[in-house]
C-alpha cells in the first residue's frame, strides 16, 4: 500500500489517473498549441519526473497518451520507472483549434487573443475558422475513454492527455453535465485520481516541492 493507493480497492474497481502534459515551451508564452507539436519546457520535463516518482509503487495495467509529443515525452519516465507498456492514440490528440494554433492568445495579436476569449467562453457554441467543433472533439475523446474502461475493467491505468481531452475525459468520469466542463481548470502542476465503482470517487494530487520532487493531495479542481 502507498500514498496514493490509500485502502485497498476492490477487484471491480476501476483507476485512472489523468494527467496533462508538462508544461510545454508554448505554455509560458501564451501560444495557443492546438495539434501543433512543441517540446516540453525545462518546467515540464521535471514535472514529468515528479508524476513518475509519484506513480512508482502504482500497478499500472498500461499507460496512454495522445500521438503530440508532449505527452509521450510526460508519460516516458513513469513507464519506464513501473516498466507499463505505453500505448498512443489520435483520438486523445488535443482539439483542432484551426486559425488560432501557433498564434499569441494575447495583446500581441488582438485578433488571435478576441477570437480565444470567445471561444473559452462558449467552448460548445463558438466556432474557430477551420477549428475542430467541440462536440466532434468529445465525440472522439469519449469514444476512446469507452474502449479504455473496456480494455481494462478492474486495474488501474494512467492517462496523459491535454487540458481540452481531460475536460472531456473527466467530465464523463464524473458525469458532469457538459456546460459545466468549462469549468476544469486543468494545469499541469495536477493530476487526479478517479476510482469508479459502486460509486465514483475523485482525488486531486499536486506536484510540488523545491524541484517539483513531490505530490500531495487536495481536491483542486
Amino acid at each position: 500500500m502507498n500514498k496514493l493507493s490509500g485502502l485497498s480497492a476492490s477487484p471491480a474497481v476501476t483507476t485512472l489517473y489523468i494527467a496533462r502534459h508538462g508544461q510545454s515551451e508554448w505554455n509560458n508564452q501564451s501560444r495557443v498549441t492546438g495539434q501543433l507539436d512543441p517540446g516540453l519546457s525545462p518546467k515540464g520535463q521535471q514535472q514529468s519526473e515528479a508524476l513518475a516518482r509519484c506513480l512508482q509503487d502504482e500497478n499500472l495495467a498500461a499507460i496512454y497518451t495522445s500521438v503530440l509529443q508532449r505527452t509521450i515525452d510526460t508519460a516516458q519516465p513513469t513507464a519506464t520507472a513501473i516498466r507499463s507498456p505505453m500505448v498512443s492514440l489520435p483520438a486523445l490528440n488535443e482539439i483542432y483549434l484551426g486559425v488560432l494554433q501557433g498564434r499569441y492568445r494575447d495583446e500581441r495579436d488582438p485578433d488571435a487573443q478576441a477570437m480565444w476569449a470567445l471561444w473559452q467562453a462558449d467552448i460548445w457554441g463558438y466556432q474557430v475558422p477551420g477549428a475542430e467543433r467541440f462536440d466532434e472533439f468529445t465525440q472522439r475523446v469519449s469514444q476512446a475513454l469507452q474502449e479504455i474502461l473496456l480494455q481494462h475493467s478492474g486495474r488501474s491505468i494512467l492517462i496523459v492527455g491535454h487540458r481540452g481531452t481531460n475536460r472531456v475525459l473527466l467530465g464523463k468520469l464524473l458525469d458532469w453535465p457538459p456546460e459545466r466542463w468549462s469549468d476544469l481548470h486543468l494545469r499541469n502542476k495536477y493530476f487526479y485520481r478517479v476510482r469508479r465503482g459502486i460509486a465514483t470517487e475523485i482525488a486531486t494530487f499536486t506536484l510540488s516541492g523545491s524541484n517539483i520532487g513531490s505530490c500531495h493531495d487536495g481536491l483542486v479542481m
